[in-house]
């Protein structure tokens, strides 16, 4: 098993972050959007930092971490970018809504199955 603190987990970080923006971008319908969902592995790295400097741990042990949440944010997504895109450009037009007024959101589901599948076995590899 590849240990925690291989430099080559930031080449699976960086891989992690391309897999979440190919699979999320055809799910969304506007600019804003797509620049949103673009900052996504940008803005989960600075969350990985805010969580490891205060325990003093390595930033490398976290990546497991942070590629299991990209790579599961960006599955959960599979399959559904038409129901996506329903959702998105009623999102647009409608910006003052609650979401739970839209259409309906399937991959909610397939992420709340998921995210789990996916971050707790890397939490329990770097514990």
């Amino acid at each position: 098993m590849l240990d925690k603190t291989s430099p080559l987990w930031w080449l699976f970080a960086a891989l992690s972050a391309a897999l979440f923006i190919a699979l999320m971008l055809p799910g969304m319908v506007n600019r804003q959007q797509k620049i949103f969902v673009s900052c996504g592995p940008a803005a989960t790295f600075l969350i990985l930092v805010g969580l490891s400097r205060p325990y003093g741990e390595s930033l490398v042990e976290w990546l497991p971490v942070y590629c299991a949440a990209l790579v599961g944010g960006g599955l959960c997504a599979v399959g559904h970018w038409k129901a996506m895109r329903t959702f998105m450009t009623w999102k647009a037009e409608n910006p003052g809504k609650p979401d739970s007024e839209g259409p309906d959101a399937p991959w909610a589901l397939q992420l709340a199955i998921t995210f789990p599948l996916l971050l707790i076995p890397a939490f329990l590899y770097v514990a």
